[in-house]
């Protein structure tokens, strides 16, 4: 696959299987299960190892031995994303320790009732987000391709209880416009993804890791036009049970989408630099 489909990797059954595991095995024994998942992947995968590879090699200028390694970490700590994701989701989180940098800037959004856009990617685990903004008593929304794999998302609410945060849909209209400025409108926080866009949407272009890639125009669009504050957020895996937490100081005022994506995309190499192994687009990203 070249480009990105819209959808995510998995079944609803290999998700049942790490659930299942999780509840009644515990977390370390479901970790080492992983293994032979991702042993699997690294070996029949390569639709989507070449592009991980192309990311070590081009992107990080990783040497040959260093990539293919990085590929077999990379599937790893994903699979461990996953599984912490649904520990979170189940009640479990008192088992993680968070490390917070920049959190007061989240805390001062819901004080202050200014709402928010908080502009993510698909790195690290940005769902620990959504866990320490309930904290502060703040309602967040993530606007999110919702159609995706929905017996996935039935087999993970039926378990956990159902998502922690409000899903705003895109759909081929604008409704999820109307109802982003209804959230900000009500003082709300909106997690938006700024990495990854379908075949037809309108992009812009910036260099990343040393190499033009493609961005969607719309997140960029979105957060320029609203006067309310705008942060970068990541949540990365630094050990076994531990995460670190980031949030960029933020930037106020209506701009341009493409100071927004140049702001964006310089914070997003540093900090793939920094956690390499935690860049979960497996396709094509610098597609002409």
């Amino acid at each position: 696959m070249s480009e990105w489909s819209g959808k995510s990797r998995g079944n609803a059954l290999g998700y049942w299987f790490f659930i299942f595991f999780m509840k009644h095995l515990g977390l370390g024994f479901t970790y080492g299960f992983l293994h032979f998942v991702v042993l699997y992947f690294f070996l029949f995968s390569w639709s989507s190892s070449k592009w991980i590879y192309r990311y070590y090699r081009d992107g990080l200028r990783y040497g040959v031995l260093k990539s293919i390694g990085g590929i077999y970490r990379t599937y790893y700590v994903f699979g461990q994303v996953i599984i912490d994701k649904v520990a979170m989701a189940s009640g479990i989180k008192d088992r993680f320790n968070l490390t917070h940098n920049g959190a007061e800037h989240i805390r001062n959004m819901v004080e202050n009732q200014t709402g928010g856009i908080l502009i993510s990617g698909h790195m690290g685990n940005w769902e620990i987000a959504s866990h320490l903004m309930r904290g502060y008593g703040g309602k967040v929304n993530v606007v999110m391709y919702d159609e995706e794999h929905q017996q996935i998302k039935k087999q993970m609410d039926g378990t956990t209880g159902g998502r922690k945060f409000n899903v705003i849909p895109i759909k081929d209209d604008i409704s999820h416009v109307f109802l982003i400025s209804k959230a900000l409108l009500n003082k709300e926080l909106v997690c938006i993804h700024g990495d990854r866009f379908r075949e037809g949407m309108r992009t812009l272009k910036e260099d990343f890791l040393g190499k033009e890639a493609q961005f969607p125009y719309g997140p960029f669009a979105i957060a320029a036009k609203f006067d309310v504050p705008k942060v970068f957020v990541y949540g990365f895996k630094t050990g076994t049970y531990d995460y670190s937490f980031y949030c960029t100081p933020p930037i106020e005022g209506k701009l341009k989408p493409e100071f927004l994506l140049t702001k964006y995309v310089d914070e997003m190499a540093h900090m793939v630099r920094k956690y390499p192994n935690q860049w979960f687009n497996f396709y094509d990203f610098w597609k002409a």
